[in-house]
């Protein structure tokens, strides 16, 4: 058989300036020297941290100073749900919370406290490597109150808080009471109101994280409620130019599982991108700028008024889950169709259960897993009969509107056929990865590729002559793809994996699979993966000064743009700025690789298309070739223009 695979009213503002400075400046014994490097880490006392009346399990233990209460930067971010961040080339420390900015430099006593200077009795530490901050003032700064009970050694914070952040680390914050939305764009950039949800919370909330895509940001918000906790309410909101340009609300009862919020349609000049949103019943299509270009009335097409999932959208079909019955229900656009796909991919007791169970939801446990391509589509089945084992089978279903398109396709070679003829000739490319990491791809018509070439077609050759098929145990990865993918110019493709000691070929989805068992060629298929390279020289570097760029970031063209751009630091650009990059230098690559020499400018020209003038400091060279492929980044300094 042919293994192959086809490709393709707010409690917490900021407290008043006087209360402020008075938490700032209430005289407490201070370090001598401010910000200094501590040898030796002041002794842990014990001390505890309440927050609410519920203890704070620090992931280092706090300590006193010189009367000074200090907590690890990280744990003082999760503490008090603010974004903290410690910039270690400028020195500086910021806090970042909805209406509030602050900002201290390692070393100084003084504070910037939404653009006002404010005086510190108590410095920035930095203990074993790690920095420690003054609890009392963070706290306060946030609207917390602080008290310390000496007998038990116990910090208690008080905070009403009303915002909701789903996760230390995460940038979305909403106002349970009022609704409102801040988002920051970076651990350095502040908290930006950008809207409000049109209704009010009613329990337990969880997000959903945003998905960039062009210029459009997806949030999708989900309030969970009700005695028995089975009322979902699910927002999904478009975000462009950090505000709230549409939102839908979906209710759905007893399950939820998240709606798509993006899907990608080929096109010969490039996959063209699409944003998804839906209440339920309709499903809205947004394109790169943020503009409705398609409506999907879902009781309309399927024949059934419900609230409808949205698992999945391709360019002719939908995949969802209507509500009350749960049959993940296929869709078909190109012939009107609507196919309960249980029926279609389950027998025996696994439809029956899906038909007729009730408890804790209908519905059957299939999940959409991908467009393989010629209306052929993937998904994942895990049976309620599996007991403990919770391992996927994937299952494949194979649209009747394409029928005819599949029968006029080229009948796949199997592997003995596709290994005789293996050449460089034969091949356009062949594409490696580990997860999301790329390698540079080897490409049939790049006369440096050739030899490497030959030896992917020496292992399919031992695989033609010495292969055994093996059923392998079905798995659903966990993550991308690691293997090599290698494409005919004829259009077949086949891929290749390592199993263990050995190669097999297939997607790593188990099943039957053909199985190498040669050393060698485990040993050459792992010497085939080449990391894209990227070096420059000088750095630091001056601007006006002669620099050299040289590497191979993979390409598929013999000729191609090559694009050089720069990008300050976080702390020295607006967070309102779409895209911070500063084209510098354009030309041309052969197949991905690059040599060239120019003089460092003194301005690069922005997205807008404007010139803007380069600031000194630290920052990221990037270089692409402006549309697909890897992307290079090395980080240099950028010093002034030499006198």
């Amino acid at each position: 058989m042919p293994y192959k695979i086809l490709l393709k009213s707010r409690l917490y503002m900021l407290l008043a300036a006087t209360a402020i400075a008075s938490a700032i400046t209430n005289p407490v014994p201070t370090l001598a020297a401010a910000g200094t490097n501590a040898t030796d880490a002041p002794a842990k006392n014990g001390i505890r941290i309440t927050m609410n009346g519920k203890e704070f399990q620090a992931k280092s233990a706090p300590f006193v100073d010189h009367g000074t209460i200090y907590l690890p930067l990280r744990d003082v971010g999760e503490l008090l749900g603010t974004l903290v961040s410690w910039n270690g080339s400028a020195k500086t420390v910021t806090m970042n919370y909805p209406d509030l900015k602050v900002k201290l430099e390692y070393g100084s006593l003084q504070a910037m406290v939404n653009g006002k200077q404010f005086s510190l009795n108590a410095p920035l530490r930095m203990v074993d490597g790690r920095l420690f901050v003054p609890l009392r003032f963070f706290s306060e700064a946030t609207g917390a109150d602080v008290k310390w009970e000496d007998s038990i050694k116990t910090v208690n914070i008080t905070k009403e808080d009303d915002f909701i952040k789903a996760q230390p680390w995460s940038s979305v914050w909403l106002n349970r009471k009022t609704s409102d939305l801040y988002m920051a764009r970076d651990e350095q950039s502040p908290a930006i109101h950008v809207g409000k949800l049109d209704t009010e919370i009613q329990g337990d909330v969880s997000f959903h994280d945003g998905l960039n895509q062009g210029g459009n940001t997806v949030l999708t918000i989900v309030d969970h409620y009700g005695d028995s906790r089975s009322h979902y309410d699910v927002y999904g909101l478009l975000i462009r130019g950090n505000k709230i340009v549409a939102q839908k609300k979906a209710n759905y009862e007893k399950r939820y599982e998240p709606n798509t919020t993006y899907f990608q349609v080929y096109d010969p000049n490039g996959w063209i991108e699409y944003t998804v949103l839906t209440d339920g019943k309709i499903v809205t299509i947004f394109n790169n700028q943020g503009k409705v270009v398609k409506e999907y009335d879902l009781p309309k097409l399927s024949g059934t008024d419900d609230v409808f999932s949205v698992l999945a959208v391709g360019e002719d079909y939908l995949v969802v889950r209507p509500n009350q019955s749960g049959l993940l229900t296929l869709i078909d656009l190109k012939d009107h169709s609507t196919v309960v796909l249980a029926d279609k991919l389950l027998t025996g007791k696994d439809l029956e259960y899906a038909r007729n169970h009730k408890d804790p939801y209908p519905g059957d446990t299939l999940s959409y897993a991908g467009d393989m391509g010629h209306g052929v589509l993937d998904f994942y089945y895990a049976s309620p009969f599996n007991g403990k084992e919770q391992r996927s089978v994937r299952l494949t279903y194979e649209r009747p509107s394409y029928e005819d398109e599949r029968k006029a396709l080229p009948k796949g070679r199997s592997i003995k056929e596709l290994a005789s003829v293996c050449t460089p000739k034969t091949i356009s490319s062949i594409e490696m990865q580990d997860g999301d990491m790329m390698y540079v791809p080897l490409i049939g018509a790049n006369e440096k590729d050739k030899d490497s070439i030959r030896t992917v077609c020496s292992i399919l050759q031992k695989f033609a002559a010495k292969g055994v098929e093996e059923t392998l145990p079905y798995d659903s990865p966990q993550t991308f793809f690691h293997g090599m993918y290698v494409n005919f110019t004829e259009g077949e493709s086949i891929s290749m994996y390592q199993y263990g000691g050995k190669l097999a070929l297939g997607s790593a989805f188990g099943g039957k699979t053909m199985i190498l068992d040669d050393h060698q060629s485990v040993q050459d298929f792992n010497r085939l993966k080449v990391v894209p390279t990227s070096t420059f020289q000088p750095n630091p570097v001056h601007i006006g000064k002669k620099v050299h760029f040289k590497g191979n970031i993979g390409g598929y063209k013999e000729s191609e743009p090559l694009i050089i751009s720069w990008a300050p630091d976080l702390n020295k650009y607006s967070s309102q700025d779409p895209d911070r990059s500063l084209v510098i230098f354009t030309g041309t690559m052969k197949f991905g690789s690059y040599d060239v020499q120019f003089t460092m400018p003194a301005y690069g020209k922005a997205a807008d298309g404007k010139m803007k003038l380069l600031q000194p400091g630290k920052g990221t060279i990037k270089i692409s070739n402006g549309s697909y492929g890897n992307v290079e980044s090395t980080s240099i300094e950028l010093l002034p223009e030499s006198k």
